[in-house]
């Protein structure tokens, strides 16, 4: 499936995604999300990606509103193949110093929308291999506490994930899960 014949070609777009200029980065995605085309998919993703570097750098996203661009786009597009992207952002957001608490709702959503309650639940399980590797994670509290409120409104796809969370996950984010199983468990009765 690709963009329909009476849309623009995607490939100004794809080429501005990788203009040194952040405004005209943001803008593009933000056409090729409007545009639709499964062929930005791995452009956006990489940009995502890319601009995630900033975190690893300096402890802080430098360009959320390109970000948050990407996020959406891929959220238009909708092509599964955005999930890798879209989990390793949450991952590398825990190491920031300043995280955004918007740019982090989006991307969960996105993922949630996209993927379903199974892409929610290996973002999860992704953040905690990533918390558990050593590395300091400032922002563990809120992109975890986001992601287990997500998984809270999952039902039965996710109390697995958040009975072990609450049990053996990272200290910052147990009483995130037992709260989250708890608001699970209650949705089932």
């Amino acid at each position: 499936m690709d963009a329909q014949p009476d849309l623009p070609d995607p490939s100004l777009y794809i080429e501005r995604l990788g203009n040194e200029d952040a405004f005209y980065r943001e803008a593009a995605a933000w056409s090729l999300g409007e545009i639709g085309s499964p062929r930005a998919v791995g452009p956006l993703s990489a940009l995502l990606l890319r601009e995630m570097s900033s975190v690893e750098r300096g402890g802080y996203l430098a360009h959320a509103d390109v970000v948050r661009a990407c996020v959406e786009a891929l959220r238009r597009i909708g092509a599964p193949q955005g999930l890798f992207a879209l989990g390793k952002s949450l991952c590398v957001l825990t190491r920031s110093k300043g995280v955004d608490e918007e740019t982090v709702v989006e991307i969960a959503d996105t993922l949630d929308e996209i993927g379903g309650p199974s892409a929610v639940r290996e973002a999860a399980d992704r953040v905690v291999r990533c918390a558990k590797e050593g590395a300091a994670c400032p922002g563990l509290h809120l992109v975890g506490g986001v992601l287990l409120d997500r998984l809270g409104l999952c039902g039965d796809a996710a109390v697995s994930t958040l009975r072990r969370l609450s049990r053996a996950g990272p200290e910052p984010l147990r009483r995130l899960a037992q709260n989250a199983l708890a608001s699970a468990v209650g949705h089932e009765s």
